[in-house]
């Protein structure tokens, strides 16, 4: 029996990078899997092997956003800096480095549909959640270690509460962004220059919105814009900007 053209990765490679290709063509709502099917030089039965429906072709690339996301996250936060700097410089970061498509947005805000999410694979659906968690662990550990070293202030009984009420606040952020980038109508004429193009200066709202509400935390060296020029610097050199 002749080996097969490509192994189990490199096919769902083949599908996903297709998907992009198709979506890019039409919309995240008008794709076809048969052309995704041809697209990748598979046949319809292969693809259904990996990909059982349109709603999980949008749930795997979310789950690819979240992984390049996780390794963007791991190194921002690896650099040098505050940790309360590192958290607002996540905005610097140009949405093609940190989201790779330029639909991006528009995905995160379609699966926050219930209706999508029950029409997709558990398969799928695990692995997105799966990488969520390992961002959110992320920041978790790094704020306890904050507060472990006295960089963030705070009581020991606070200390889980804090880090939740912290976590929750920008989640809450960060998921209503796309939202508000994509919303059909103007919500206000002064809200025209949070449609900048990526990535977002220093200047943006939402980074003056993200250092006002983080340095509402007792942090021993706050968020300022001196040491954020210095990260958009280094974010520069990584191509992350």
């Amino acid at each position: 029996m002749p080996a097969p053209k490509f192994t189990i990765a490199e096919q769902e490679q083949l599908i996903l990078d297709a998907a992009v290709h198709c979506i890019l063509d039409t919309s995240l709502l008008d794709f076809k899997m048969s052309a995704i099917a041809k697209h990748a030089g598979l046949s319809m039965g292969s693809v259904y092997k990996h990909i059982h429906s349109k709603e999980d072709v949008l749930v795997a690339l979310s789950v690819r956003l979240d992984q390049q996301a996780l390794g963007v996250i791991n190194t921002l936060l690896a650099l040098p800096y505050s940790l309360p700097s590192k958290i607002v410089a996540l905005h610097l970061v140009s949405e093609e480095a940190m989201y790779l498509y330029p639909f991006s947005y528009q995905l995160l805000t379609l699966l926050n549909s219930k209706d999508l999410r029950a029409k997709a694979s558990e398969k799928w659906l695990g692995k997105h959640a799966q990488v969520s968690r390992e961002i959110g662990k992320l920041f978790e550990n790094a704020l306890a270690d904050a507060v472990q070293n006295e960089e963030l202030l705070c009581t020991g009984e606070d200390k889980e509460a804090l880090i939740e009420e912290f976590m929750l606040l920008h989640w809450a952020v960060n998921s209503g962004y796309p939202q508000i980038v994509n919303y059909p109508y103007e919500l206000h004429d002064k809200w025209q220059g949070m449609q900048e193009p990526s990535p977002l200066s220093l200047d943006h709202p939402l980074l003056r919105a993200s250092i006002r509400m983080t340095n509402s935390y007792h942090w021993r060296e706050p968020v300022t814009r001196e040491v954020l020029v210095q990260i958009e610097q280094e974010l520069v050199a990584l191509g992350l900007r």
